[in-house]
């Protein structure tokens, strides 16, 4: 099992910077951020982000780099064609795509944006991953969808390879279902009945499909019993954790972490 490390809720960047390079130098699999632009409180503060993955990309060399996750309705296609080609190209492929289909309906309400419904945020999140990946080829695309409409419409320059498309789907057993059939990896709360009934899925999927837990393990919330809790996803099949590590010390929790993972090597 792979291990990532989230690097969130941290307002100050200096921490985030060597956190980053402490996971690149230990081997972790990924660092990423939550993805709000919008903070419940003043000082909620947290830096996220297509700047500090550019910047991130520039001051690592192995670590892979992924949201978790991008809230779709937030971001215009063009937009999420052009920042994910561009930072799978600066960070010569180490970029992956983490989107969601929304949620947190107060965010929405306090920027005056429409909140859809479940299904029409989900069919808008399945349309956009489809384009994504015909932009990805930097060939023109043109698509007539219920939400997503694009007259010769290109993105270039494409980058090598497509970025993995990670689909978050949090707690929900509709997005489950639903994504399943466009994702490449399907990222997951810690509920155990969902992580079965993702096995199940994965397992009569006609095409690889991985699957990642997300972890809310930061500001004190970290276990004692930190590395038997990932033996327990790594003995479910779960190919990939995201641990939240947030701290008051985050190099010092991303190094405990990164020597932890070197036992699932």
């Amino acid at each position: 099992m792979r291990i990532a490390a989230v690097l969130s809720p941290v307002a100050e960047w200096p921490p985030i910077v060597e956190a980053a390079r402490v996971a690149d130098e230990l081997g972790l699999d990924a660092v990423g951020f939550y993805d709000h632009y919008h903070s419940a409180k003043p000082e909620w503060a947290y830096i996220c982000g297509w700047s500090a993955y550019g910047a991130l990309a520039a001051l690592t060399e192995r670590v892979h780099l992924v949201p978790m996750v991008l809230n779709s309705l937030h971001y215009e296609l063009g937009v999420l064609a052009k920042e994910s080609s561009v930072l799978a190209i600066a960070s010569a492929n180490r970029f992956e795509l983490a989107l969601g289909a929304g949620d947190w309906p107060s965010s929405f309400a306090a920027w005056g944006t429409e909140f859809p419904p479940a299904a029409a945020r989900l069919d808008r999140l399945e349309e956009t991953v489809v384009a994504l990946r015909l932009l990805w080829t930097g060939e023109p695309v043109s698509i007539e969808g219920r939400h997503v409409a694009l007259d010769g419409a290109i993105s270039t320059p494409a980058p090598e390879r497509p970025p993995p498309v990670i689909v978050g789907v949090g707690g929900s057993h509709r997005t489950l279902q639903r994504a399943a059939s466009f994702a490449d990896e399907l990222n997951l709360y810690d509920d155990p009945a969902l992580i079965a009934e993702a096995a199940r899925i994965v397992a009569d999927s006609p095409r690889p499909v991985a699957v990642s837990v997300f972890l809310s393990w930061e500001w004190g919330k970290w276990p004692a019993d930190d590395a038997a809790q990932l033996e327990r996803f790594a003995a479910a099949g779960i190919d990939r954790a995201f641990v939240t590590v947030a701290s008051q010390d985050m190099p010092a929790t991303v190094h405990r972490l990164g020597k932890i993972a070197q036992g699932f090597r």
